[in-house]
Order: structure tokens, then sequence, then C-alpha cells
């Protein structure tokens, strides 16, 4: 900003505040009448500068602020994706395992519901068999039960000896 009062009759300078930067870089030259008047519009438009910065700083960090809540957000849900996936994955092998463990336990059941069967049988069998049924189609054996009979008197009858 020139202040000048030289060429007091130059309607140009004159006028009021003149742009002179077409030949000398950001230069405005007013006569001291005006000096006052322009320190405060230039006032005025640096306040509103300074407005216009803080609003547009507090912008700036409202998206910052904005961009790392869904930066943090999409991070959240990474992590809590592939906690995820790891507690489904171990989830379905507990499952799993337990499924295998019934099949298990189911294959012991039927084991041993077999040899309960196959304990039955026998103990059925072993209670059917008699003196009797031992020496069917053994004459040896007929003939020594007979000879114990005969050697016996009658009311002192061996107890494996009763006829079913």
């Amino acid at each position: 900003m020139l202040v000048s009062l030289l060429e007091a009759d130059s309607e140009l300078y004159n006028r009021g505040i003149v742009d002179v930067s077409y030949e000398y870089e950001k230069m405005y030259v007013i006569r001291p009448q005006f000096f006052i008047p322009l320190i405060s519009l230039l006032s005025n438009e640096a306040k509103k500068s300074a407005d216009y910065k803080r609003e547009l700083e507090l912008v700036r960090r409202q998206n910052i602020d904005v961009t790392d809540f869904e930066a943090k957000l999409e991070d959240f849900k990474d992590k809590f994706g592939v906690n995820y996936r790891r507690a489904a994955d171990r989830f379905q092998k507990a499952i799993d395992e337990i499924d295998k463990s019934i099949e298990h336990l189911n294959k012991i059941k039927e084991n041993l519901i077999g040899s309960e069967r196959n304990l039955r049988l026998a103990n059925d069998k072993a209670e059917a068999l008699t003196v009797k049924k031992l020496t069917r189609g053994n004459a040896t054996m007929k003939e020594k039960f007979k000879e114990l009979e005969a050697a016996k008197p009658e009311d002192d009858a061996p107890a494996g000896a009763e006829e079913d």
C-alpha cells in the first residue's frame, strides 16, 4: 500500500483506492484520507478470512474424525469377523467331536447289548443243561449212571440223577 500526496491533480488517484498490481505485484495507491478506511477494510477481511480458516479447519478435523471413526469401525468389523470365524470353527469342531463321541458310545452300547444277549443265551443254555441231556447219545455214561443208581439205596438217590 502506497500512501501518496504526489500528483495532487490526478483524477485517478483522487477517486480512492487505485490498484496498480498490473505494474507492481499486490500494490495499491491511496491518498492519506483513505488510509484509515482501507486499514478497516483490510482488518475486516482478515477477520473474515480467519473465521473462514477456523471453520475450514473445524470441518477438516471433523472429516478426519469421521475418517478415523470409519477406519476404526472397519478395523473393529474385521477383527470381530476374524474372532467370529475362529469361534465358529472351534464350535463346529467341538460339535464334530461330540458327534464322534456319541457315535463311539453308541458302538460300545451295541457291543455291550450284544454281549449281554450272548451272556443271557449262555445262561439259558447252562440252566437248561441236565445230566440227561449230557448223557444222551453216550452209552458209556448211561451205564455208569445206571450202575450208580443200582449201587445206592433208592432213598439216597444222587441229586444229579433225577430225570427231567
